[in-house]
């Protein structure tokens, strides 16, 4: 049975992790070097929330007949070129978008922006127009600050222009700031008790979906970021009872970073702190589906591979029952998975 329009019920938290070489995960507003605190690299959620945003507008997003709309997602004025940078304000965009919806009240808009933009129903906003109250919704959806888990060392690199002074010599130059290797952990959180009713089980598909081939598409010389892992742990229903077990994101290690670095092995993962983290909680957890392409790393518990059936993982029986092992083409082809 087709639940796609039904809302989500369950709690869910989970891991994202992205991998970036030899470019910056999310500079700063200073030099536009990468985020860090003393040189340990770390990134916002708002980079993330843009990769995940800038997808849905570029692939389900139908303004003509305002479906999908992505409602936080720069819009040039009617006027402007790109390179003019002059965007429309909140209130352009939602008038533009209910311009043939004059009758209605402002709530009656407003409902229908909940109804039809999915960034709102998964990450909420601070909404506030001419003419009405501002309202804020604390989305189901939340994302840590992402931390780098592999050492990763920043780069200055010398550019040098491309024209040439009046004397015919190249003397304009410049620098670039990039990370050697960032592994990029980060925190998620689904409550739909944040608002009830509000997030539905295709945005979470969408959402899934977004997050990793959106991050995907992140491609340029300096900006450039490839989704590695997806964990979401599913809670049960029990009595009403929402749990958050704490922080994860720090609960899995780069065991190889030399190697990975130096020899270019695909990564390995130690999850021998986050099976064990998920075993104290084993009789609420319903499942735990890992994304990830195995060409690209490794899941270890005591040095097995957590998807094998060798029992030296020591790894409960009854939690790792719950292991659903994906492939993120899988969230394309299969968009109930759950």
């Amino acid at each position: 049975m087709d639940d796609s329009n039904n809302s989500v019920k369950n709690y869910y938290q989970g891991i994202y992790v992205t991998e970036t070489i030899l470019g910056n995960p999310n500079g700063d507003f200073v030099d536009n070097s990468p985020r860090n605190f003393d040189g340990n690299v770390f990134t916002t959620d708002k980079c993330i929330k843009y990769n995940i945003r800038k997808y849905i507008h570029e692939s389900v997003e139908d303004l003509d007949n305002n479906k999908n709309i992505v409602f936080f997602f720069p819009r040039l004025t009617e006027d402007a070129n790109e390179e003019d940078n002059k965007f429309k304000n909140r209130d352009d965009v939602f008038s533009l978008l209910f311009s043939n919806e004059k009758e209605l009240k402002y709530e009656e808009k407003f409902q229908l922006l909940l109804e039809n933009s999915p960034d709102v129903r998964m990450f909420g906003g601070t909404f506030s127009f001419k003419d009405s109250d501002s309202k804020q919704i604390y989305g189901p959806i939340q994302l840590s600050y992402g931390i780098d888990i592999n050492d990763a060392q920043i780069k200055r690199l010398q550019i040098g222009a491309p024209f040439a002074t009046e004397s015919g010599k190249q003397k304009t130059n410049g620098s670039e700031a990039v990370v050697d290797d960032a592994i990029i952990s980060y925190d998620i959180s689904i409550n739909p008790n944040n608002y009830p009713g509000l997030l539905l089980n295709s945005d979470l598909n969408l959402f899934k979906r977004s997050l990793w081939f959106g991050t995907n598409l992140r491609k340029s010389t300096s900006k450039k970021t490839d989704s590695k892992l997806l964990i979401l742990i599913k809670f049960k229903n029990i009595d009403n009872t929402i749990l958050n077990i704490g922080e994860l994101k720090e609960l899995i290690e780069v065991s190889n970073k030399k190697e990975h670095k130096l020899n270019k092995e695909k990564i390995k993962f130690n999850c021998d702190k986050l099976i064990k983290k998920l075993d104290n909680y084993n009789e609420f957890i319903e499942n735990v589906n890992f994304y990830y392409d195995s060409n690209d790393l490794t899941l270890l518990n005591n040095n097995v591979n957590i998807d094998s059936n060798d029992d030296k993982d020591n790894i409960n029986k009854s939690l790792k029952n719950k292991f659903s092992f994906y492939n993120p083409i899988d969230l394309i082809n299969n968009n109930d998975i759950r």
